[in-house]
């Protein structure tokens, strides 16, 4: 009979599935390795014996620099959710905790796709009109959620946010609060800002005050979810792309500001309000309260501007949406070609859409 592997004395970054985890009288098997990074690794797990749910398990290996886990800020902030249900519908429930010799976990909620992932799964690479309105509105009301409780992400970009299961999949969660911080204090005032901070987040996304050493407060979080629905909405992407480096990426995106640059950057998106968002975000300072009906507004009237139907089904929600239902139109209309010519055709074997996406240089990311 074979034996169970013990994930208690692993370091975390590579679990075989069907090994199993104890924490106190609840033990865990794992099914598979969904993700991985430099912090350590996400599974699918289970319960054993199973309750026939799943349930992701974020795993950060223990360093010899950091006596602490970056995972106490995210089990602060699910914690504070969890304290506070009413209107926070966009983050994910913590199941359970704990640390190992070698590693500190957390359980949560399992998710699906991120937007990053759905993005790659689009004809294109981008949203349609529609979904990209509504996923405008959803990860933004998620960025409000988290403000309103005192805290700033820092990391806003389409991979720290997925959408739910199945049973859940027109809702959008905001995911990854490893280097979130508090902007206020315990009598909730606003902290004073630092003279100079240190870089932190992914570069394609980051906003003006973070290239430029300044504090980041709520309204970076803000200009980082309009550079990221750009990246999932206009077809060319944020002007800055293929920027060599952080210098250039500064340059490009100060660019943007100007007439020409708006034209480029909210290219087949509305561009009167998009502009209008990036002009109000800019003229906010480190310590200003967003006002966050002014851009659902302007998210509304964009929505009239482009004449989207906001009833229509999210683009995962169709198989005309996705590059699997445009390679099976293409070979259903290739297989009726092979019909009419009586030729044999080759075969071909279509991925599923998270490795089938196009390959493109991954941001700068640089955490300090």
């Amino acid at each position: 009979m074979a034996t169970t592997t013990s994930a208690d004395d692993l370091d975390g970054t590579d679990i075989p599935a069907g090994a199993i985890l104890t924490n106190k009288s609840t033990k865990y098997r794992f099914v598979e390795k969904i993700g991985s990074g430099g912090y350590g690794a996400v599974y699918k797990i289970q319960l054993d014996p199973t309750d026939n749910k799943e349930y992701a398990m974020k795993i950060e290996k223990k360093l010899e620099r950091r006596d602490h886990s970056k995972l106490n800020m995210e089990v602060h902030i699910l914690k504070l959710m969890a304290q506070k249900p009413e209107g926070k519908t966009h983050f994910l429930k913590m199941i359970d905790r704990g640390k190992k010799e070698k590693f500190f976990f957390i359980v949560m909620t399992l998710v699906g796709d991120s937007l990053l992932d759905l993005k790659r799964q689009r004809p294109g690479g981008v949203f349609s009109p529609a979904t990209g309105i509504k996923v405008a509105r959803q990860s933004l009301e998620a960025i409000g959620e988290l403000h309103d409780c005192g805290f700033i992400h820092r990391d806003i970009k389409p991979g720290n946010y997925a959408v739910g299961r199945p049973q859940n999949h027109r809702t959008i969660f905001i995911l990854d609060f490893g280097i979130a911080r508090r902007f206020v204090n315990l009598s909730g005032e606003v902290k004073a800002p630092r003279v100079k901070v240190h870089f932190k987040g992914t570069v394609r996304y980051a906003p003006l005050s973070c290239h430029k050493a300044k504090e980041s407060g709520p309204k970076d979080d803000c200009e980082a979810w309009l550079y990221m629905m750009v990246d999932l909405c206009n077809p060319d992407g944020v002007l800055w792309r293929k920027a060599l480096d952080r210098a250039q990426t500064l340059q490009l995106k100060e660019e943007s500001r100007t007439p020409k640059g708006k034209e480029k950057l909210f290219k087949e998106m509305a561009l009167e309000e998009w502009s209008s968002i990036l002009s109000y975000v800019d003229k906010l300072g480190y310590q200003d309260k967003v006002d966050y009906a002014y851009l659902y507004g302007m998210l509304d009237e964009g929505a009239k501007a482009m004449k989207v139907d906001l009833a229509a089904p999210y683009d995962w929600d169709t198989v005309e949406g996705t590059v699997e239902g445009k390679e099976t139109r293409e070979t259903q209309a290739t297989k009726s070609v092979a019909i009419v010519s009586k030729s044999p055709l080759p075969h071909y074997v279509f991925l599923k859409c998270k490795s089938a996406g196009r390959r493109r240089r991954r941001p700068l990311r640089r955490r300090v």
